[in-house]
């Protein structure tokens, strides 16, 4: 398996990723209520390509594949990256209804304000999105992106983070050293915010 940087030439594919893998999740039902499933997949797709192109400025925007193959996709905001400027936020705000057309766009605002709130005070690389097309999905590819990231992150000697509306995910998760430090409902969702601390030795 390849880890390397998703480039500008391939957002549509990474968005196209991202998309399949995230259609079924909690978030995405909720935010796109109403949408059917196939509403929902080109909406994501619209949504994470604005996104991507906002990771490509600010953060570490990686695959994982073979062959040349784009198996699975990761949306990772290095320390000091964030929290978005209100411009950002509005541009991806705008570029979703102008490529989805008018929806309610409430739950997502309250999510992305809610879930803000949580970050670590502390330095961290923060995991916003890990996605695997659902066909490579049970084949190590998260997996593999999860070691990229937590050994970038002990080699700066800094935890990382994430939110998970997912139970399935949790001993995902687990198995690469994060532990849920908190739980509380967002939108109606059970979410989970999960840390791996740095290891010791690589500081």
């Amino acid at each position: 398996m390849k880890i390397q940087p998703v480039t500008h030439q391939d957002l549509c594919q990474a968005a196209r990723v991202l998309s399949r893998a995230f259609v079924d999740d909690p978030v995405a039902i909720t935010v796109y209520r109403g949408f059917s499933a196939d509403k929902r997949c080109h909406a994501l797709e619209v949504d994470f390509a604005a996104e991507l192109r906002l990771c490509l400025r600010r953060g570490l925007l990686i695959q994982a594949g073979e062959d040349g193959q784009m198996a699975a996709v990761a949306v990772i905001y290095p320390p000091d990256s964030l929290p978005f400027t209100l411009l950002d936020q509005w541009v991806l705000m705008v570029r979703s209804i102008l490529g989805n057309g008018w929806y309610d766009l409430r739950p997502w605002i309250k999510w992305l304000k809610e879930t803000d709130r949580q970050h670590p005070k502390s330095a961290h690389y923060y995991l916003e999105y890990l996605g695997v097309s659902p066909q490579e999905q049970g084949k190590g590819y998260g997996g593999c992106i999860l070691k990229y990231l937590t050994l970038q992150a002990d080699q700066h000697g800094v935890g990382c983070y994430l939110e998970n509306a997912n139970p399935r995910n949790i001993p995902f998760y687990q198995k690469s050293g994060f532990q849920i430090i908190a739980e509380r409902e967002i939108i109606g969702l059970p979410t989970w915010f999960m840390w791996r601390p740095a290891l010791a030795g690589d500081r």
